[in-house]
């Protein structure tokens, strides 16, 4: 049985890949017959390595999406949707991997409405909250940041990807953002494995996101976390997006609002993230990057 953290340890993955049987299957191997909806890691149990695989497994829910504790607070006018979903409904398919390689697919439309007084910027995160209900700090549960946000904006329009994407966002000008693939926008992906691959435990799963929106009362964040550097090579280490999600989390905000979808996307193939999933190198990481 696969558990949620077993599920998407990377480097576990790969050392064990070699050694668990392949599910068979007359189906297409890149798993296109799967459904459709998604995020990076999911995580429910169900599914045995070797089990024959020859029709694509219904998905089961990772908790159930409307009842996972809400963190908005502050003025209850304070509202955050979007034109592309309902809230707590399945994102489309094109803002997720769903038929399509492992962290593609593009972010949806988001506006929001009643900011509260004194606002100077927002920030605004995007995460797998399946995940980090059962781990408030499993870094596969964490998507994407975006802060600095100018106070004059009330909308984000959709079309956001990873590929291609920067540190100062050309979509937000004046906004930064992070992703634990790319800068840009990493859609969900609860089911990265396709049907064939010899890490497809034979379940699929449904997970809950929530994008996120705090209304801050200063134009911009200067005390941004630091990041992990191994002490041998100097290169950073670990998956930066957490720390600067729960970073943001912790600030106090003028008033929070959320968001929420639903996913259950399967890739049709898997590459798995590079190195140690830092856009930065070390050349730049603290002389410049982060400015």
């Amino acid at each position: 049985m696969m558990t949620t953290a077993s599920r998407f340890a990377w480097g576990i993955f790969l050392l064990a890949a070699a050694a668990l049987p392949g599910c068979s299957s007359d189906d297409d191997s890149n798993g296109n017959g799967a459904g459709s909806g998604g995020s990076a890691g999911a995580g429910a149990t169900g599914g045995t390595g070797g089990m024959a695989c020859e029709t694509a497994p219904m998905p089961t829910d990772h908790h159930t999406c409307a009842d996972l504790p809400s963190v908005a607070e502050g003025d209850a006018g304070f509202k955050l949707s979007s034109p592309d979903f309902e809230n707590c409904a399945a994102l489309p398919t094109e803002d997720t991997c769903d038929g399509h390689a492992f962290g593609t697919g593009k972010s949806p439309s988001l506006t929001w409405t009643g900011v509260p007084d004194g606002t100077k910027s927002f920030a605004l995160t995007f995460k797998d909250i399946s995940i980090t209900e059962d781990n408030a700090s499993d870094p596969h549960g964490f998507h994407w940041v975006m802060w600095d946000i100018p106070a004059d904006k009330t909308s984000i329009d959709g079309g956001m990807t990873g590929p291609g994407s920067e540190y100062h966002s050309t979509a937000v000008p004046g906004a930064l953002q992070w992703s634990n693939l790319a800068y840009g926008f990493f859609p969900p992906c609860p089911n990265p494995f396709p049907l064939g691959s010899p890490m497809f435990m034979c379940s699929l799963v449904t997970d809950s996101y929530s994008f996120t929106l705090y209304a801050l009362d200063t134009e911009k964040l200067t005390d941004l976390p630091d990041p992990d550097v191994d002490a041998t090579s100097g290169m950073p280490t670990g998956n930066y997006v957490v720390k600067l999600a729960q970073y943001i989390e912790t600030l106090p905000a003028l008033g929070v609002t959320e968001y929420r979808a639903t996913s259950h996307a399967w890739s049709s193939s898997f590459t798995p993230p590079a190195g140690a999933q830092y856009p930065c190198t070390a050349g730049n990481m603290l002389d410049g990057c982060l400015q």
